[in-house]
């Protein structure tokens, strides 16, 4: 099933606080959760809020700026040594300036190449805001996603992650695996379920 990829057991204790036990809390708790009624978002994702999304996941999240930036720094240290050495060795700034040069530009080509790769990306999608590209249902007991014919279940406990961004809620049902809930007027509600459904920790602002 394809859809744009890029690409809490809870804890019960037994001690008691007042006359309400903490696994009375936690019982309470998941009732009230599943009170919430089902709610259907359809995804209108447009190559702006993709790009977003792509910048977040692959520099943010997964932290893939740092190893062209640690590139251009190691490689710039090498030169700054060359350079120190221009008075004793007469090759020093010829090879300090091979040495910057290469670790300036090929970070400046790989992250060329990333943001050339999303835009590809997005317009072989067919990504339009006039254009559904899934429906997302956040229903009591699962997370129901459908995209035409085809449709796939997750369990609430296995959201890896739920991030919410300017103009989208970017929803990981797995470490590889998003779903955007781009913004609109079941935005709110939809944020209203997710932090009451999924773990503290799993929710990032």
């Amino acid at each position: 099933m394809e859809f744009l990829e890029y690409f809490h057991a809870e804890n019960r204790a037994s001690a008691k606080w007042g006359a309400v036990t903490f696994w009375q809390i936690g019982e309470r708790k998941m009732a009230d959760n599943r009170q919430f009624p089902s709610l259907t978002i359809p995804c209108n994702i447009d190559k702006r809020t993709f790009f977003r999304f792509a910048v977040y996941d692959s520099l943010g999240r997964k932290k893939g700026w740092r190893s062209p930036v640690l590139f251009a720094l190691i490689m710039s240290a090498f030169a700054a040594v060359c350079f120190a050495g221009r008075e004793t060795h007469a090759q020093a700034t010829l090879i300090g300036g091979v040495l910057l040069g290469v670790g300036l530009l090929l970070p400046l080509i790989w992250f060329g190449m990333f943001f050339a790769s999303v835009n590809r990306q997005a317009k072989q999608s067919g990504l339009s805001p006039s254009k559904s590209q899934y429906e997302v249902t956040l229903a009591p007991d699962k997370i129901h996603v459908t995209k035409g014919k085809e449709a796939a279940d997750f369990a609430w406990d296995a959201v890896h992650l739920v991030y919410r961004d300017k103009g989208c809620i970017y929803l990981y049902v797995s470490p590889t695996r998003a779903f955007l809930l781009p913004d609109g007027e079941k935005t709110e509600k939809a944020w209203e379920i997710l932090t009451a459904r999924v773990a503290p920790e799993k929710i990032k602002t």
